[in-house]
């Protein structure tokens, strides 16, 4: 696949100027395709689990999820480093860097989890044979980070040669394997080890597709070991990422255990649904920016244009599509709400609304930590992520006492747009690759959703029936969305979008 990023132009192919290359466009929709069903999967798998576990191994399952994500992410920064590793001794000798330094991390993380398990298993359960059962179900999901490990090297060099359609497809089969078993099994009455299971298994498609997608390619070659640069350069950009990631990843858990603490684990179950509905449809959109552009502005370090234009462009496209999203949400949030979990969860209403206005800043937030971790300073995302930590640990307390989950909610608002402004602070001056201009059409759709989404909480009122008045507010939203696009100047933003998927179906495009 020839990429716009590659300094070479393929003989006989013909030039095509575009918003996004061609290569990174069709990765880009592959990848958002993937997180929408890896989303639609993790719902459907979450309502299964409720309705076939009881809560106590409900509570069991998360926290060893929880414990197995811990043990994945602090492995994978090598895997980062890595990817963005500037050198130019080949891409094998990065990948064998890569997974050398991530089997020591991994082996070393899963020695202190098992000297610190048995007194942490008994606060975190909290009731007498619980840490046996967590025991059993963490020995059984251990093979995933394994599995993971033995997958590092394909990724590095898919990565790194911006194969990203192969990631994208691995990527799909993972939650589709996972999903496709856990749900029969726990129909069979297998429980939640039946799930751990399906997880393993789910992790095992996924690297035998990257290994096979490498032999099939007559990729398996010895190059030789890496030379000391490589290694000293992994490392220490692994240590950067962790510095400037582990943070964020530690501020997408803490606030639950802070409203758990303050008011209770019933309000908290209000806030975390509440969350993980509004953080999905902007997750997709941030998790894509940010698959496509850390390998791709890793090539463009000596081209700060081509730089800011990839950047404005991905936030621009991903915003157009976000911000009608969030406001069908949260004109709708009420009748989603009852269809969905019941009117019981109606309290979260408040909430969601408010988080509503909070995931509006999370491609942002994806698109500056790329820029820091393609110019190899990924460390510097740290000073970001640590505000965050502050704000969430004096707003969350502070607002729930007062406002309950509502107040929660705020005490998030309040700390992502503290997290916003530091870290694209941050990433200003350290890359200088982001335009003040680009406010403009950021605002630009999410102005437009505003107003649309006004015009919907108006006119949706006029439907008494409960299931007309939520298709009207969709689709009022929607075309009045498209409506103030147009009004407000952004007929050639929509035309760009227009472009971008027109782009991903070309078969080869070079800019």
């Amino acid at each position: 696949m020839q990429n716009a990023i590659d300094p070479g132009t393929a003989p006989g192919t013909e030039a095509v100027s575009i918003p996004l290359t061609g290569g990174t466009t069709r990765a880009a929709i592959a990848s958002g395709t993937a997180q929408i069903f890896t989303r639609v999967l993790a719902v459907v798998l979450s309502i299964a689990t409720a309705r076939a576990l009881e809560p106590r191994e409900v509570g069991l399952l998360g926290l060893a999820v929880i414990l197995v994500s811990l043990i994945s992410m602090i492995g994978y920064y090598p895997e980062t480093a890595a990817v963005v590793g500037r050198g130019s001794e080949g891409h094998e000798k990065y990948g064998i860097a890569s997974v050398a330094i991530r089997a020591l991390v991994t082996l070393t993380v899963f020695i202190v989890v098992a000297l610190v398990f048995p007194r942490a298993a008994g606060l975190l359960t909290g009731e007498d044979g619980g840490t046996q059962s967590l025991r059993e179900l963490i020995a059984v999901m251990a093979w995933v980070p394994i599995l993971e490990l033995v997958s590092a090297y394909p990724r590095v060099l898919l990565q790194r040669r911006l194969d990203l359609n192969a990631l994208s497809v691995a990527a799909l089969l993972q939650p589709l394997v996972f999903v496709g078993l856990a749900i029969p099994l726990l129909w069979n009455g297998y429980g939640y080890f039946g799930v751990a299971w399906a997880n393993v298994l789910g992790s095992f498609t996924a690297a035998l597709v990257l290994w096979l997608r490498l032999t099939f390619k007559g990729d398996l070659r010895w190059r030789g070991w890496p030379s000391s640069r490589i290694w000293r350069e992994t490392a220490v950009g692994a240590a950067r990422v962790f510095t400037g990631g582990f943070g964020g990843f530690l501020g997408e858990r803490l606030d639950n255990l802070l409203v758990s603490a303050t008011i209770g684990p019933a309000a908290m179950s209000y806030y975390s649904m509440a969350w993980n509905g509004s953080r999905t449809p902007a997750n997709i959109f941030g998790a894509t920016i940010g698959f496509v552009l850390v390998p791709t502005l890793s090539r463009m370090q000596d081209e700060p244009s081509r730089i800011r234009r990839a950047v404005s462009e991905s936030l621009r496209h991903s915003y157009l599509l976000l911000a009608p999203v969030c406001a069908m949400l949260f004109v709708s949030a009420p009748l989603i709400v009852t269809y969905v979990l019941g009117p019981r969860w109606l309290p979260l209403v408040g909430c969601l609304r408010i988080m509503c206005v909070t995931v509006m800043a999370i491609p942002l937030l994806h698109a500056c930590n790329a820029l820091l971790v393609a110019a190899g300073r990924a460390h510097l995302t740290g000073i970001a992520t640590a505000a965050h930590l502050v704000a969430l640990v004096v707003t969350i307390p502070l607002f729930s006492r007062h406002w309950q989950v509502i107040g929660a909610a705020f005490g998030d608002l309040i700390s992502t747009v503290v997290l916003a402004v530091t870290l694209c602070t941050t990433a200003y001056l350290a890359t200088h690759r982001i335009e003040l201009r680009l406010i403009s059409s950021i605002a630009l759709p999410i102005i437009a959703a505003v107003l649309a989404g006004g015009l919907a909480w108006q006119l949706s009122a006029l439907a008494f029936a409960s299931r007309a008045r939520l298709a009207s507010e969709m689709i009022l939203v929607a075309t009045g969305y498209l409506f103030f696009i147009f009004v407000l100047g952004g007929k050639n933003q929509l035309s760009d979008l227009r472009e971008v998927l027109r782009a991903a179906s070309r078969r080869t495009v070079v800019a």
